[in-house]
């Protein structure tokens, strides 16, 4: 046991560290400013950062934001992604530990943990993210062992999260009540079901009275005030507000999830179908409200993919071991046992693992960690040494403004995109609204809001137009970036 233990652990820590990339999503840069801010001035709800006009901001990952200023400013760019490293490796050991305590299968679960290694590297970023994943892996955990041990030191265990979501990453609060009502969901139902209809022994969904079920609707009570316990109060909003406007319309992470192009989604859900139909296995009917919940939110907005990637595939896996158990299937024992007790096949594996997470880590070390096909790095350095560029009046493109605004220069709009809907900006319009038609409108808008430059990307359609028009400049040019100044 002590073998196959150790084995996840060593390979989950090689897969972490190989898989992570080095180079920064857009959301890291603000994340570092804001945080700047904070460390020394406080929240005071109010944006710095935007020239149009003195927007509101909400600060919704304050602490996160706080956390990665204070690595930023005493370990630079790399303590960034060493710590994108340790965090991704937490999230991946939890979900292990989570796997092993549930499923109570010491190969299977390496399988499963390792399979959600690379199906959550692409959210293995400098995010609040990995933070919340973290915190939901283990609220699915501390729900489990408190129904079934009825201890309230779970409920205790339970409160901290909330406070620490509310914190880290508001915007996903409402998801930390989410993963209650299942539970809720089937203790309803057998209520409904024993008041006035008889469920036969050979039904498929097992009904049962959940366990401890009062202590469980008072932690979920307690925990609906526990967001309060955060400065910019907004949990109880924001993804109601965010979600309403036209967020989806503009963010790839707000669209549906197009399941073609994620087959993992696609095969985990088409086993739990498997096991539904095709065998005598028994599944609680919370087990199918969270696996199909889950399973919606994801089809809903690819960014709650990471959700089921987690909590839904550990509850997917659990179904299928207990399947397995009822087939008398030994079949993932007798392959451990083969490989893990075997010093030459153990070592073989060991070794392709090692050899794969370090071919990944030399790939990723060759990267910038700010792409210059992606940021404008030198147009900034340009931009700084021969600009006034804090007065200025510099139009942007969404996917660079944080860059922008992490090098103290004013922009149009960045990544923050609450900040720019007009759910929260109060301004009657979305910024985006702008930017959509700004090829067609720019000489209408440019004037609206007096903007003297332009900095653009070439794969933008507003690049080609201000080309060819007189009244605009080149002033820097690369590959990737030009910078325009309007002739008075």
């Amino acid at each position: 046991m002590k073998k196959y233990r150790l084995f996840g652990i060593v390979t989950i820590i090689f897969l972490c560290v190989g898989l992570t990339y080095k180079y920064f999503q857009t959301d890291t840069f603000y994340m570092i400013k804001l945080g700047d801010f904070i460390y020394h001035h406080g929240i005071d709800f109010l944006d710095h950062y935007c020239w149009i006009t003195r927007l509101p901001y909400t600060y919704p990952h304050w602490l996160y934001d706080l956390f990665l200023y204070l690595i930023y400013s005493r370990f630079s760019y790399y303590g960034i992604y060493v710590s994108t490293i340790i965090t991704y490796i937490v999230l991946c050991l939890t979900i292990y530990y989570v796997s092993l305590r549930l499923i109570r299968n010491e190969f299977f679960s390496i399988i499963l943990s390792i399979l959600c290694v690379f199906r959550l590297s692409m959210f293995a970023v400098a995010r609040a993210q990995l933070i919340s994943l973290i915190c939901f892996v283990l609220e699915f955990y501390f729900i489990d062992r408190m129904i079934n041990t009825g201890k309230k030191r779970y409920s205790v265990y339970l409160f901290l999260l909330c406070i620490l979501i509310a914190n880290v990453h508001a915007t996903v609060w409402p998801f930390f009540f989410i993963i209650f009502l299942p539970f809720f969901g089937e203790h309803i139902i057998y209520k409904i079901s024993k008041k006035y209809f008889k469920i036969k022994k050979d039904f498929k969904l097992k009904l049962e009275m959940v366990p401890h079920i009062k202590l469980l609707l008072v932690t979920f009570e307690i925990s609906l005030f526990l967001g309060f316990f955060s400065p910019s109060k907004i949990c109880y909003t924001y993804i109601f507000r965010i979600m309403a406007g036209d967020s989806q319309k503009y963010l790839l992470e707000h669209l549906p999830l197009v399941a073609i192009e994620h087959p993992f989604f696609l095969v985990s859900i088409l086993i739990f179908i498997i096991v539904l139909i095709f065998t005598n296995t028994k599944i609680y009917l919370r087990e199918l409200f969270m696996i199909g919940g889950l399973s919606f939110m994801s089809l809903v907005s690819i960014r709650h993919l990471s959700f089921f990637y987690t909590i839904g595939v550990i509850e997917i896996g659990i179904i299928c071991i207990r399947s397995l158990n009822e087939l008398h299937d030994s079949t993932f024992d007798i392959l451990g046992k083969m490989i893990l007790e075997n010093k030459i096949l153990y070592c073989i594996l060991f070794l392709g693992i090692a050899i794969f997470s370090y071919s990944q880590f030399l790939n990723h070390s060759k990267e910038d960690f700010v792409m210059k096909k992606d940021y404008p790095v030198d147009a900034v350095h340009y931009i700084k040494n021969n600009l006034d560029y804090q007065n200025i009046k510099l139009y942007n493109g969404y996917d660079y403004g944080s860059y922008l605004l992490f090098n103290d220069i004013p922009v149009f709009i960045d990544a923050r995109c609450d900040l720019y809907l007009k759910e929260f900006n109060g301004m009657g319009y979305s910024i985006f609204d702008k930017m959509e038609n700004i090829s067609r409108n720019y000489e209408k808008d440019f004037k609206k809001y007096s903007v003297t430059h332009v900095l653009v990307s070439k794969k933008e359609t507003i690049f080609l137009v201000l080309s060819k028009d007189s009244h605009y400049k080149v002033l820097y040019n690369d590959k990737y970036f030009t910078l325009f100044e309007k002739i008075v």
